[in-house]
């Protein structure tokens, strides 16, 4: 998760919150096809120097400082993230205009499917990495590419 990883890395809170953290973390990565289906746009404005609140903030509702497993999100309702709440809902297949579709055993994050999970420990932490087929953090904070700064953020 190359690009995920760079735009952890670019939130020093982050990674110093989930370092510290007692029984370890959960990261919500988007895949490369994640990152490629944005468009060329939205990742230039991911690069661009003038956006690094906004990537800090998309950073931030990507990682949680404690594990959750894919069962504990499969019947969470949402999670609250260092960002802040994501919804979490069970997703389904098929259907028509969503009338007729059936739950396919999967959960999504604020429209962003899990597509696999990896666990692995260290030392005494668990921890945690859901590659999402999509980033989880809210949209809205694309509005405010391209700007110098967040309104309401410190």
């Amino acid at each position: 998760f190359p690009t995920c990883s760079d735009i952890l890395s670019r939130n020093n809170d982050v990674m110093k919150k989930i370092s510290k953290a007692d029984e370890g973390f959960t990261i919500f990565a988007p895949n490369e096809a994640a990152f490629k289906a944005l468009g060329d746009k939205k990742q230039e404005q991911i690069e661009d120097v003038r956006n690094e609140e906004m990537v800090e903030k998309i950073a931030a509702y990507h990682c949680i400082t404690e594990p959750v497993t894919a069962d504990q999100l499969f019947n969470s309702g949402g999670v609250v993230t260092l960002g802040g709440e994501v919804p979490a809902e069970r997703s389904v297949s098929g259907g028509f205009l969503g009338v007729g579709g059936r739950e396919d055993g999967g959960v999504t994050l604020n429209g962003s499917k899990v597509v696999n999970t990896f666990e692995f420990d260290d030392g005494d932490k668990t921890c945690i990495v859901h590659e999402m087929d999509g980033l989880i953090s809210p949209t809205i904070l694309w509005r405010y590419a391209d700007q110098l700064r967040i309104p309401g953020s410190t």
